[in-house]
């Protein structure tokens, strides 16, 4: 289609090759060092141990305990607001296709160039920019939230929003200031790499522990997984 991947890639400036190739590898090598750190850590810390008889199955009780975030109808919270769980999983996941596109477009790019891809692409971050303002809305609003919200919370949000727009500007590829684009698409990518093992985005490192222990936990006390009551 027209206006779509006119973009010229091998006329881009040595510092942004530089960007895409070379800075952008070695701070993703940096938040793999940063994380095996935090995760060798953890599993330096002694485990908590149970001192009463097993009432449930500890490997179905961390099963669940996994398996929980893809089950909204089994916490009250999700079940009453819906909307906010469709958010936070579509918000995630264009967390996750952002990712997927940082490292796979340096090298594949004309394989992101037709217009299926683009325009899906386009669907994705335009949803992630309008959800990353809607959160920024709500914690600027909210009472409750902002009273919970720390500085951190603030300058993750309003970069990943931003990150998610230059993302829009950056899937055409079109030759129209293209480079400029892909250049905030990337500076933003990188920099989060470097910034993001001292941030609370951080916390998905510790999530597979968690979930873990939590299920083992509660397992062991035969509360997971939930028992149906009647009228419940």
């Amino acid at each position: 289609m027209q206006g779509f991947a006119t973009l010229d890639w091998s006329s881009f400036a040595p510092w942004t090759d530089f960007l895409l190739h070379t800075l952008h590898y070695i701070s993703l090598a940096f938040m793999i060092v940063a994380y095996t750190i935090k995760i060798k850590q953890l599993l330096a810390k002694p485990a908590v141990a149970e001192g009463t008889p097993a009432k449930g199955d500890h490997a179905k009780a961390i099963r669940y305990s996994y398996f929980l975030l893809a089950m909204p109808w089994e916490i009250e919270s999700q079940r009453k607001h819906w909307f906010r769980y469709l958010e936070f999983a579509m918000f995630h996941i264009a967390m996750a296709v952002g990712i997927g596109v940082a490292f796979t477009m340096p090298w594949g790019h004309e394989y992101l160039a037709t217009p299926p891809v683009i325009f899906a692409l386009l669907a994705v971050f335009s949803l992630g920019t309008l959800i990353g303002l809607s959160r920024l809305l709500r914690r600027l609003s909210d009472p409750a939230v902002r009273a919970i919200s720390t500085p951190d919370d603030f300058f993750c949000i309003v970069l990943l929003t931003l990150w998610m727009a230059s993302g829009v500007l950056m899937a055409p590829q079109s030759s129209w200031h293209g480079e400029l684009w892909v250049q905030a698409y990337f500076v933003l990518a990188t920099f989060f790499l470097f910034y993001v093992p001292f941030s609370k985005i951080s916390h998905y490192v510790y999530w597979p522990f968690m979930r873990f222990y939590i299920g083992k936990h509660f397992g062991h006390r035969g509360v997971f997984p939930k028992k149906r009551v009647a009228n419940s």
